[in-house]
């Protein structure tokens, strides 16, 4: 595939799942606030992983991923429509730490100055 065709399309992806997200287009009440970090493309298009980060108290986390995992066909499925691809991809998720990460390196920081 080529490379420029598969970021396009990882932009995509994100943008799109970003805003059935923030629209609150998935009626799932378990879902929470969830930022969508990346996707990552398999090269022949069948898997895409979509990295995201977890906000809000660390006790709803769990329904919030739940309610994310509830619903991966229904994203899939509007994927399947923005996109226009022959077949669509398989949806995983993956939680990305790195903003809290980041978050923790430079409460360091400041601490430490």
């Amino acid at each position: 595939m080529n490379p420029v065709r598969q970021k396009r399309l990882e932009s995509t992806m994100v943008r799109e799942l970003s805003e059935l997200i923030i629209k609150r287009r998935i009626k799932d009440e378990r879902i929470g606030f969830v930022s969508v970090t990346r996707v990552s493309l398999a090269p022949d298009l069948s898997e895409a992983t979509v990295f995201i980060s977890l906000f809000g108290p660390e006790q709803e986390h769990p329904d919030t991923w739940k309610g994310l995992t509830a619903a991966v066909k229904f994203f899939q499925s509007e994927m399947g429509r923005s996109l226009r691809l022959r077949q669509t991809p398989r949806i995983t998720f993956e939680l990305d730490n790195s903003i809290r990460e980041g978050d923790a390196i430079l409460d360091k920081i400041e601490k430490g100055q």
